[in-house]
């Protein structure tokens, strides 16, 4: 059976429109079987390891909207030997901001959110991943019909991670950084809400 150890200290603050939150959080894990090896199909024995959190959060509420950002960092390490735990994030940010009394009533969303460089093991580090999305909408009938456009602008992968391969034009394989790209797009949504019956 794996134990778990988990100490959390919260500190709220609301003054004004603003409000303030800090979070300190130290976790320890026993030993334990993780995720799956991708070339062998078995399962990697990980820990024990101590992971501590610092974030700070920030939301201000204006008349015309919000705006709120966070940001985290994090120290992940196994106790053995000493170092940084594999694909354990590290730092990350993200702001978001809206505005709600825009001409033609329509209403803005944007955030921007940035994943920082984390270990992938074997000296091995990940590339960051960058986000900015926004949606730009209008209500109609009382919020009954809405339509709008979404954006989302990125870059860097996703389920970065390491694996042993070869491609066609190697001689033989060896371990490197997979990952899936993200995709930046554009779309447009139509939405309409059917009346409940009475």
């Amino acid at each position: 059976m794996n134990r778990s150890h988990s100490y959390q200290l919260v500190l709220s603050k609301l003054i004004g429109r603003t409000d303030l939150r800090l979070t300190l959080a130290h976790v320890t894990s026993e030993q334990s079987l993780a995720k799956i090896d991708a070339d062998t199909g078995l399962q990697e024995d990980e820990g024990p390891s101590r992971n501590r959190v610092a974030s700070l959060a920030v939301r201000h509420y204006f008349s015309f909207g919000l705006l709120q950002s966070s940001i985290a960092k994090a120290d992940a390490r196994d106790l053995v030997t000493g170092l940084p735990v594999p694909e354990a994030p590290r730092l990350i940010f993200d702001a978001l901001g809206t505005l709600d009394r825009l001409p033609f009533k329509l209403h803005f969303r944007a955030e921007v959110e940035y994943v920082g460089r984390k270990p992938l093991g074997d000296g091995f580090t990940s590339v960051p991943a960058r986000e900015f999305r926004g949606a730009v909408v209008r209500s109609f009938q009382a919020g009954r019909i809405e339509t709008g456009a979404n954006f989302l602008v990125v870059s860097g992968y996703s389920g970065q991670t390491l694996e042993t391969l070869a491609t066609p034009g190697d001689p033989e394989a060896f371990e490197r950084v997979v990952g899936v790209r993200l995709r930046s797009y554009v779309t447009a949504a139509l939405t309409y809400r059917f009346r409940r019956g009475n």
